[in-house]
């Protein structure tokens, strides 16, 4: 579970940041970035019907969140950020998951670069 500070909960946020936000793809995901203006990094995660049962969904979300915990202190701060699953989750493993949000972060220069970022 996320801190309650780092979650982008209301409706209304959520489809701002979809529209006006810069987007990074990935096979696994898409990230919508926008600036908050906040004294924190808050995300929220979208996962369809495409994307299989509500079993496999809610492993989707668990997942994604999962790895955006591991990243947590190693966040710009000041950001919302949308997570976006494709098809290709429902069989995809923790490592994989790992790798793209770490990926999508660092491409859309979320990540700090003076913390230790050995163990990708």
């Amino acid at each position: 579970m996320l801190p309650r500070p780092n979650r982008l909960r209301r409706s209304a946020d959520i489809q701002h940041v979809r529209r006006n936000g810069r987007r990074s793809y990935h096979p696994l995901l898409t990230l919508y970035v926008m600036n908050n203006d906040r004294a924190n990094a808050r995300f929220a995660i979208s996962v369809s019907r495409r994307v299989g049962n509500a079993v496999v969904r809610n492993r989707a979300k668990r997942l994604v969140r999962e790895a955006i915990h591991g990243q947590l202190s190693q966040l710009e701060a000041g950001w919302d950020c949308l997570f976006v699953a494709s098809p290709e989750m429902a069989t995809a493993s923790f490592a994989e998951v790992q790798m793209a949000v770490k990926r999508l972060l660092l491409r859309a220069n979320l990540l700090r670069q003076d913390t230790g970022m050995s163990g990708s």
